[in-house]
């Protein structure tokens, strides 16, 4: 399986494309393919109220767009791609999401400063060794991530917008040679934001400290002296020290001149004096340079849960994958949809709504092909959705099954079944009941993953009133939206359905 990725920060935007190894017996485990790097600098197109300007919008769809391209010459048929502080931060972050996914056909899904430092987490444990103890900070243009874990994933996750981009504008933007009294007011706020955190994050004997981040690589590489690839390279926070006093006496155009600092000597100065004055006082004394990263981690992520899912699949649901890399499905989404359609009929279940035994795995297989007609065309893709998967010949499925199945991708949007449909019509009472039903659920299912990020997860579904109550988290406003524009189906076989987000810290 081919996955790829993209992060977009608030200096550059990162794409990575890589499939696992071939009977990869470890979740996680791939080689990449190709990687490209664009310097957006959204942190330069904010306006005086912080939201994003049409420039940055502009060179985001741009960035995108070239991604996409490369995907797609790769073999991958859709980029999943997550924002951090810049989009996150800024007022029109949502509305300025919703049209690069109009314009490009990518939507870059904003992220919570927790989750990104959850990701990074998992990037990292991938890239160096850890131990039972670790602290990770992972610095960014706009925000700084802690991280707390063992070996595999974090515990305690903390962010503050202490990015050096943030830091440099706040405090050095009027830099000149030698700016002692800029340095300590961006020391000075990291000491502020951090303190009242700090025991959670403070080092212990034992404790393994990382810094994921381009300042640190390039701080390692100048301390160094290494060219290429510095991932597991160490050095002391004296060291750290050292080279922020070193540096600080020369003027950007200088800087620029170092082996790894190259583009970085307009923020270089900030971005070491964050991490010092955060590593000062926490206690740290040595530290270690992860190339893993927020983008890796939304990698390993990715395959890890297509390893999961179909390593835990039939003969015949094996068929049905089979059927959709065949047609160049987008898999996340399709597993996506599963999980989410599968999360509500549970609830349905449980709450004694009966379905018959085999009404799982229809919905499963519908899930996983609902969008496989889009290699044939967009606009009425649910149709020739229809016509693949009869045609087929899924293992496993009998015709009628088959039927079945082609019928619920075919109402996973648009019309809703009713008697001039003459195909619907021809099945028979029990089947039409069952085939509305199940396309209601995967109508849901589909518009909460409407922006293909994967985040959306189903915590209950529970009767309200005359209707239903389904909890969610992790929906983007798009998703949001499309799922309630796509309730009409359930509504009218179901009841009402109400749609309460849970607060990300509760999730």
């Amino acid at each position: 399986m081919k996955v790829a990725v993209a992060d977009v920060g608030t200096n550059s935007s990162h794409l990575l494309i890589a499939e696992a190894h071939a009977g990869a017996n470890q979740q996680g485990d791939f080689r990449v393919l190709d990687a490209l790097k664009d310097r957006t600098k959204l942190g330069e197109c904010l306006d005086a109220a912080g939201n994003m300007t049409p420039e940055g919008e502009h060179r985001l769809a741009s960035a995108l767009t070239r991604f996409k391209e490369l995907a797609a010459a790769a073999g991958v048929s859709e980029v999943r791609v997550y924002a951090t502080s810049a989009l996150r931060e800024a007022p029109n972050g949502s509305e300025v999401a919703a049209r690069i996914l109009a314009r490009t056909g990518v939507y870059p899904a904003v992220i919570s400063g927790e989750r990104e430092g959850e990701l990074t987490y998992l990037g990292v444990a991938h890239s160096v060794e850890l131990g039972p103890d670790n602290v990770l900070l992972d610095l960014g243009g706009g925000s700084l991530e802690f991280a707390r874990g063992g070996p595999d994933q974090a515990a305690d996750i903390l962010s503050l917008p202490l990015g050096s981009i943030r830091m440099t504008r706040a405090h050095l933007h009027h830099e000149t040679r030698g700016n002692r009294t800029g340095i300590k007011a961006v020391q000075d706020a990291v000491r502020h934001a951090l303190a009242p955190h700090a025991a959670r994050f403070r080092i212990q004997s034992g404790t393994r400290v990382i810094l994921s981040s381009g300042t640190a690589e390039a701080a390692a590489a100048v301390l160094s002296g290494r060219e290429g690839s510095i991932n597991g390279v160490g050095f002391s926070v004296a060291d750290l020290a050292g080279l922020l006093e070193r540096v600080r006496r020369l003027s950007p155009a200088t800087r620029a001149k170092l082996p790894g600092l190259g583009n970085r000597a307009d923020t270089i100065v900030a971005g070491l004096a964050v991490l010092h004055a955060a590593l000062e006082l926490l206690g740290a004394e040595t530290v270690t340079v992860s190339e893993g990263a927020l983008r890796e981690g939304m990698l390993i992520e990715e395959l890890s849960r297509f390893q999961s899912f179909s390593s835990g699949l039939s003969a015949r649901q094996r068929s049905v994958l089979a059927t959709a890399k065949r047609f160049g499905a987008n898999l996340g989404h399709s597993q996506q949809v599963a999980a989410l359609s599968r999360a509500l009929m549970d609830g349905l279940i449980a709450a004694g709504v009966p379905f018959p035994e085999d009404a799982r795995s229809l919905l499963t297989a519908a899930a996983a092909l609902h969008e496989t007609g889009q290699i044939v065309a967009q606009s009425s893709h649910h149709k020739h959705s229809a016509y693949l998967i009869r045609h087929a010949e899924l293992r496993g499925f009998g015709p009628h099954d088959i039927e079945r199945i082609a019928q619920v991708a075919r109402y996973h949007r648009k019309s809703l079944p009713k008697p001039s449909h003459a195909d619907f019509m021809t099945l028979p009472a029990a089947d039409r009941a069952l085939v509305s039903r199940l396309s209601a659920m995967l109508r849901v299912a589909d518009g909460l993953d409407r922006s293909h990020a994967g985040q959306t997860q189903i915590h209950s579904l529970t009767r309200s009133g005359q209707g239903w109550t389904v909890q969610i988290s992790g929906a983007t406003p798009l998703d949001l939206a499309g799922a309630r524009d796509k309730a009409d189906l359930w509504t009218r076989e179901f009841g009402g359905l109400e749609f309460k987000v849970m607060p990300a810290e509760k999730a």
